[in-house]
């Protein structure tokens, strides 16, 4: 629900999209966005507490209770924004830039550009938004005590010290992607394990805490809902929790996926990706440079000069998308593309420094050569894709 995340992640994803955010400013260098699924939430509370402010402030009128319940909405909304402002100080301090910080629906994430290096450091960066959000909850309470104690002020105070206690209770439960999972994270890796190691055991748990609370939406809906008619603050709140709970199990599960793709990553050798090549030069007819890849069972070609130096990759997608009666009458000049730096590899290239490679330059096919400056063949990115157990199509850029 709040926490931080690292964007640049093996599937090069962010975990919130760049459309339909509004821009609120900036805060501390960092750019602050809220997205319009905010207005939901704000909406929801503004209807939720109107009746419950009339309650507990006398004379307070029906316009007046509204008004309040939304200048709550908006008090709550800053203290996200705190809270993860207490990860950008902490981010900023162990030399990690934020890229932005967005509030959403369910909570708010600063984005970070890069992991931290120790897992001390790690440990620092989550706990910080929770720090920040207790040290609220005791300012709002102690503001709450007095002897004015059924003013507006006073009650807006106290509503505001338990949103924000429960705000940082909930997010130190042990599971990703709440700050005590990456804090689970972090003591596994101090204690001798690794970073992924302690990401795939805080992902679990999180599976675990959004099984736990899913069920206890359904349990506190019999109680509390027992021989009650519905209404529309006990239906919002159980959408309410069951979408948080949702949240928690896609975010763990995105989790397990993005270390399963580092792990594959890892383990990623470009020489066992080359495919069997052919090289020809441009002038040769589509259909024949067809015919030789066949029979010589390649399933890339490389156009070469007169020299026999490479110059160009085909376009499998070129060949395949070209009429067959067209053919013999195109060159392989036709459906090839220059080489640029960016796409020739060296056949020592693998793991990450592979990825980098790839979402460096975007291409279909790539030149391979060795140490001797020799080509070695091409390697494709739908095969780049299959070893990482992408979906077909899928992009590593």
């Amino acid at each position: 629900m709040f926490g931080v995340s690292n964007p640049r992640s093996p599937s090069g994803q962010r975990p919130i999209g760049s459309g339909r955010l509004l821009r609120l400013g900036s805060v501390l260098g960092v750019p602050v966005f809220v997205t319009p699924s905010w207005l939901l939430i704000a909406g929801f509370i503004t209807i939720s507490y109107s009746d419950f402010l009339r309650s507990r402030i006398a004379g307070l009128s029906a316009g007046g209770s509204y008004a309040l319940s939304l200048a709550f909405a908006v008090a709550l909304a800053a203290s996200v924004l705190a809270h993860e402002l207490g990860h950008t100080v902490v981010s900023r301090l162990v030399g990690l830039k934020v890229d932005r910080i967005v509030v959403f629906l369910l909570g708010g994430v600063s984005e970070i550009d890069g992991e931290a290096q120790r897992p001390r450091d790690e440990f620092a960066i989550a706990a910080a938004g929770p720090f920040v959000s207790f040290l609220l909850a005791a300012g709002c309470w102690v503001g709450s005590l007095g002897p004015s104690a059924q003013s507006s002020a006073a009650v807006m105070l106290a509503l505001l010290a338990w949103s924000n206690l429960v705000i940082a209770v909930f997010n130190v439960l042990p599971g990703l992607p709440l700050d005590g999972g990456r804090l689970v994270q972090a003591l596994v890796w101090m204690l001798g394990g690794s970073r992924s190691r302690g990401a795939v055991i805080a992902a679990w748990s999180g599976r675990v805490m959004a099984g736990l609370l899913a069920l206890g939406v359904l349990v506190l809906g019999a109680v509390v809902d027992n021989g009650r008619p519905v209404t529309l603050s006990s239906l919002g709140a159980t959408a309410m929790g069951f979408a948080v709970a949702a949240f928690l199990w896609f975010g763990a599960t995105q989790t397990l996926r993005v270390e399963a793709l580092g792990r594959r990553a890892s383990a990623l050798q470009l020489s066992r990706l080359i495919r069997p090549t052919i090289f020809l030069p441009s002038s040769t007819p589509i259909s024949e440079a067809v015919r030789r890849a066949a029979e010589s069972r390649a399933a890339g070609i490389v156009v070469i000069d007169s020299s026999g130096r490479s110059r160009a990759l085909v376009r499998e997608s070129d060949i395949t998308g070209l009429d067959p009666v067209q053919r013999p009458w195109a060159t392989l000049a036709d459906v090839s593309r220059p080489l640029e730096p960016g796409l020739i590899m060296a056949d020592t290239l693998s793991g990450e420094a592979l990825l980098s490679a790839v979402r460096a330059v975007p291409a279909s096919e790539y030149l391979v050569v060795g140490s001797d400056g020799i080509s070695r063949g091409v390697i494709a990115t739908s095969d780049l894709a299959r070893a990482l157990g992408l979906p077909q199509g899928g992009r590593t850029k």
